[in-house]
């Protein structure tokens, strides 16, 4: 009786295999060790260069005060809300961005999109607050002066989209004011001439009715004279309400900050181990791929 084949096959030896896989590579990783040292060295310098090539980010923040326009009985005239609407559209159009790119030397493609508004929320009993005449207008860029000059510009030119309206306010009541002022001078003028004509007839009984006239005129001119100082008195509040209040102004001019980017250092280091490891595989595969081109141009030769 004859035994059945045995459907087991002998175990391949792949330990042997392995060992002699191992050493053809750690072979031509000897042999070729030069091509670690490349790449190492190329590698660090690439990554310094590219961690000197402008990877690293600048902001600059301007926070601008938008006014509150107020009515000539003092009412606001025009919500928060409203106004943060208007600058941000504003700012955003073509026009002004090219304004900007032209005052900072940053392009337009730089600017559009590395510009942003916020606004600065008021002090309020809820957990949310109102937006208050307040925003910050940010820009972000790869060059430190540039994003500065670019933020301050479109923060001059909120400015001055928005003066208007108090600059011709302040326009009317400094008109006023110096009618009033020249009202005065007038008042003064003829209280004096009075003064000085009730002085002269004060000394004769027979002018005692002229003298009270003469007292008249000066009490009118006197009380003219109070008003016209206490008109010179609101005008002046109302410039200074206007100034404080009302305009627009640039709170806090922008200044640059670095957000960070790659360090010199990390660049070298990440570069130079890229380099190793490319160097590496080089040499490893430098016998078989070679062996494949010599055995291509052979039969191509035959």
């Amino acid at each position: 009786m004859s035994e059945a084949p045995s459907d087991k096959t002998p175990a391949r030896d792949v330990e042997p295999e392995q060992e002699m896989d191992l050493g053809r590579v750690w072979r031509s990783v000897v042999a070729r060790w030069w091509l670690l040292l490349v790449g190492f060295v190329v590698g660090a310098i690439v990554g310094l260069l590219v961690s000197l090539g402008g990877g690293k980010q600048w902001k600059a923040t301007a926070e601008i005060y938008l006014g509150q326009p107020l009515s000539a009985a003092g009412a606001q005239l025009s919500s928060p809300p409203t106004s943060l609407g208007l600058a941000t559209a504003y700012i955003n159009q073509l026009a002004q961005l090219k304004h900007a790119a032209k005052a900072s030397g940053l392009t337009v493609a730089q600017l559009n999109g590395s510009l942003t508004v916020k606004p600065i929320l008021g002090l309020t009993g809820t957990k949310i607050g109102q937006p208050a005449p307040l925003m910050l207008l940010s820009v972000t860029g790869p060059k430190k002066i540039g994003v500065q000059l670019a933020a301050d510009d479109f923060a001059k030119q909120i400015v001055t989209q928005f003066q208007p309206y108090p600059a011709a306010k302040i326009k009317i009541i400094q008109a006023r004011l110096t009618q009033e002022s020249n009202q005065i001078a007038d008042i003064n003028r003829r209280l004096t001439a009075a003064e000085n004509a009730q002085a002269a007839l004060a000394g004769s009984a027979a002018n005692q009715a002229l003298v009270a006239g003469y007292s008249q005129i000066i009490a009118t001119l006197s009380n003219e004279r109070f008003s016209a100082q206490d008109d010179i008195v609101a005008a002046k509040q109302q410039i200074a309400q206007a100034l404080g209040i009302e305009s627009p102004r640039i709170v806090s001019h922008p200044q640059s900050a670095s957000q960070g980017g790659p360090s010199r250092r990390s660049g070298v280091i990440i570069g130079a181990i890229i380099g190793l490891v490319i160097g590496l595989l080089v040499a490893i595969f430098w016998d078989p791929v070679a062996g494949q081109v010599r055995k291509h141009q052979s039969e191509a030769a035959a």
